[in-house]
């Protein structure tokens, strides 16, 4: 059985893409919360971060990188499955996320089959 009651946090800043997203995800009966600023998402965090089930990052923010916003969750010891939504994602990045313990990547644009494919398997796992 699918528990439905996870939180999923998208930070994204693109509305059109952040809108697909959050769009695929309530059709999964997700919660869903979303910024699109590191520092919107910091305070969010900061509010309700240990009820966030699962991440799904953009890199590329108004504000700085969504590596930034990785490295302070992982820094406040949070182990949630995160996704990396990127529309370059190089070797350099992929050789830091795994360091932060990233479960999966997307380059954009997204498929959002596989993406809600991606977030049923990181709730699951």
């Amino acid at each position: 059985m699918i528990n439905n009651n996870y939180v999923v946090f998208v930070l994204e800043d693109s509305p059109y893409q952040r809108n697909q997203i959050v769009d695929t995800l309530k059709r999964c009966d997700r919660k869903i919360l979303f910024a699109d600023s590191i520092r919107e998402a910091k305070d969010i965090y900061k509010t309700i971060g240990s009820d966030i089930d699962l991440f799904i990052l953009d890199l590329k923010l108004p504000d700085g990188n969504g590596m930034d916003f990785l490295q302070y969750m992982r820094n406040s010891s949070n182990t949630s499955p995160i996704i990396i939504t990127s529309a370059t994602i190089t070797d350099k990045i992929r050789e830091k996320a795994k360091e932060l313990k990233v479960n999966t990547f997307f380059e954009k644009p997204v498929i959002m089959d596989n993406l809600e494919q991606a977030v049923r398997g990181a709730l699951h796992a």
